[in-house]
């Protein structure tokens, strides 16, 4: 341990990310660092963690998850008893199709942690660094094979023992791979090692979180004065109320104590979705009464349940729900109360996501641009906010403490199965409640069990991560027309095309039902005409004109002349009239982003008022979500053929001033 180990610090290996995190490791004192001193940065090992590096702590739900990951693989935990068991663990989030984490012990990443949802199993695979250490501590089984070494090699009645993983060694004792035990005693080959480097060495000492904090307030308090100053200037900068943008979060907790520091009296805004989880919302409260401060509360109410009877299942390529239950809400709370305009901080990291790296640290948001938005923790890693959260001793969500590893909408599909089976056991009625609408949904969409079980509703269209899971059933099939035609027929919009066919620059489709009911006539009459359309009402017909687009629609057929891609356009322009009214979530979002008194919202629908501007009525027909998710996602692909019509390039798209 004496000599310098600044010539065995790791690197990380890729860079993808614009912005990584870096975490060293005391090996003296056996701890995470944030930011050493300068002059004490060779005597620590850098952390040789996947991008972005942006591990947090293990508690005591995770510690739980990986004991139980650990004595499956095993059959004992002698590893974690000898190795783990009341050392600093770190846990670092890694691509994979669920849930995956490199575990991360005395400065070593000794494993991954990971959820099998084919076996409803949280799984662990050792690293070669873990192997090491496993096989130097005596608490794993080996066996010794010849090469060659390649995943997927079995190797023959080579164990009798009760393990389920196990370590191949070369006739030098090397550790060349990890296999798992199949049949007959065989050994399978999942892991082979070509980068075989030796764990670091560290003192193995425990440490207690006060203890670790204190040996990490020189790397704090910068990041606290740096974020401070940022706040600072900004006040100086904006003659505006500061509000902070909370949702239950570790982030926003953090970036909320730092505005609170800088501007004192501050206003909250929490946004009730419907979908949150019992702990967040008494966690809001129990900040607002922390901070003495008041918080105004945008509620979407049960617009969610109403808005799935028409939509279907949301995905993470049919996110409708987002401009139900979340933009929707807020921007009518905030233009409410803040018409002129306020700073609102929120609580955005840049190792969150690509999209999130390259955000600049002030912006507005398209959907609430009478707000500036900032972030003054952009640069934090979620280790810094942890160790910030427990020096000032913060009240923080306690639902981090069962693992979770996001919060938010509990059914959210971008969640991985692994945090569903989190909501199950600990919110059984709310999970029973979600569970039964989508197998009321599958069993519409004709599809098999495992549409449900495997998170498959989680994507709309075809797409790989969607493959990936698929490929691994047997007699599964993706036909996505058929899956898309049942959404409309299932839906309480109940119109899909039945047929489609063209001839030139003649397009005919004939639906299922009659395109334009009696009742919502009158409204897409007043729309189309104030939507930039001339319409000719005829006796069993109605003639739609515009430019050179011409359109017939009689009961369940629309015959069209497109000669143009621009006439297509507005031929979808029609649609999106049309199917906007025959199911309207009534969510307002056109009222709340059209130009003041220009729609009034009916029982049927939006009806206009006056005829509109043409940036105006792109806003109105493209900020309702039946426009821009069902029309575009499921309709024109439909029409056109092709999953990915909404991606074409002459689609018309909403661009609102900011």
């Amino acid at each position: 341990m004496s000599k310098s180990i600044s010539g065995l610090r790791g690197v990380l290996v890729q860079k993808l990310w614009p912005q990584t995190v870096k975490i060293y490791w005391d090996p003296w004192l056996n701890i995470p660092v944030i930011k050493p001193k300068q002059e004490e940065i060779d005597l620590f090992y850098l952390l040789r963690l996947s991008e972005p590096g942006d591990a947090r702590l293990a508690f005591k739900g995770d510690i739980e998850r990986l004991k139980g990951a650990l004595n499956y693989e095993f059959n004992d935990l002698s590893l974690f008893n000898k190795y783990i068991d009341g050392k600093f663990i770190l846990l670092n989030k890694v691509p994979h199709w669920d849930l995956m984490y490199e575990v991360v012990v005395s400065g070593n990443v000794i494993g991954q942690l990971y959820y099998d949802p084919f076996n409803d199993k949280w799984r662990f695979r050792l690293t070669h660094q873990g192997a090491y250490i496993a096989v130097q501590l005596g608490v794993v089984d080996t066996i010794t094979a010849e090469p060659p070494f390649y995943a997927g090699r079995l190797i023959s009645g080579k164990y009798g023992g009760s393990s389920r993983q196990v370590v191949v060694l070369d006739s030098r004792k090397n550790i060349r791979a990890i296999g798992e035990v199949s049949e007959n005693n065989g050994v399978l080959l999942i892991k082979t090692f070509h980068e075989r480097l030796p764990p670091v060495e560290t003192s193995e000492k425990s440490a207690s979180m006060d203890f670790t904090i204190l040996r990490n307030l020189n790397g704090l308090q910068s990041l606290e004065d740096k974020s401070i100053s940022f706040l600072e200037r900004l006040s100086r900068r904006f003659n505006l109320k500061p509000v902070v943008s909370y949702s239950g979060g570790k982030d926003s907790l953090v970036a909320l104590d730092l505005a609170y520091r800088v501007f004192g009296e501050l206003e909250i805004i929490f946004n009730d979705t419907g979908l949150e989880l019992p702990e967040t919302l008494r966690n809001v409260e129990e900040v607002s009464d922390f901070y003495k401060c008041k918080a105004h509360w945008a509620s979407a109410g049960n617009i969610f349940w109403k808005a799935i009877e028409i939509f279907g299942p949301p995905g993470k390529d049919y996110r409708w729900c987002c401009k139900i239950a979340k933009l929707a809400p807020i921007a009518k709370l905030t233009k409410a109360l803040w018409p002129s305009g306020a700073l609102n901080i929120v609580g955005q990291r840049a190792y969150e996501s690509l999209d999130r790296a390259r955000s600049p640290l002030i912006w507005r948001n398209k959907w609430v641009s009478h707000m500036i938005s900032t972030t003054p923790i952009q640069y934090w890693g979620q280790l810094a906010c942890w160790f910030y959260i427990f020096k000032y001793k913060l009240p923080y969500n306690r639902l981090y403490e069962e693992g979770f590893d996001r919060l938010g909408c509990y059914l959210c599909p971008s969640s991985a199965l692994a945090e569903y089976k989190e909501i199950e056991k600990l919110y059984p009625e709310l999970w029973i409640k979600w569970w039964n609408v989508l197998e009321s949904w599958r069993l519409k969409l004709g599809q098999p069990p495992e549409w449900s079980r495997l998170g498959l509703w989680r994507w709309l269209t075809p797409a790989t991560a969607k493959k990936r899971i698929v490929v691994q059933l047997k007699d599964y099939q993706i036909n996505w027309v058929e899956e898309y035609k049942k959404r409309l027929m299932s839906s309480r919009i109940n119109m899909y095309p039945v047929l489609v066919y063209s001839e030139g620059s003649k397009f005919t489709i004939v639906f299922n039902e009659t395109i334009i009911p009696a009742h919502c006539k009158k409204l897409v009459v007043a729309n189309l005409t104030n939507t930039g359309f001339t319409v000719i009402e005829q006796a069993n017909a109605i003639e739609i004109y515009k430019e050179k687009l011409h359109v017939i629609i009689h009961k369940n057929t629309l015959q069209a002349e497109i000669p143009t891609q621009d006439c297509f356009e507005d031929l979808v322009d029609i649609f999106k009239n049309i199917y906007r009214l025959r199911a309207c979530t009534l969510c307002g979002s056109c009222v709340i982003w059209s130009p003041r008194g220009s729609v009034k919202l009916t029982p049927n629908g939006p009806c206009l008022m006056s005829k509109l501007d043409e940036k105006s009525m792109r806003v109105f027909i493209e900020v309702c979500p039946i426009s821009d998710q069902l029309v575009e996602k499921i309709l024109i692909p439909l029409i056109l053929r092709d999953y990915r019509a909404f991606k074409r390039k002459s689609r018309k798209r909403l661009k609102l001033s900011l």
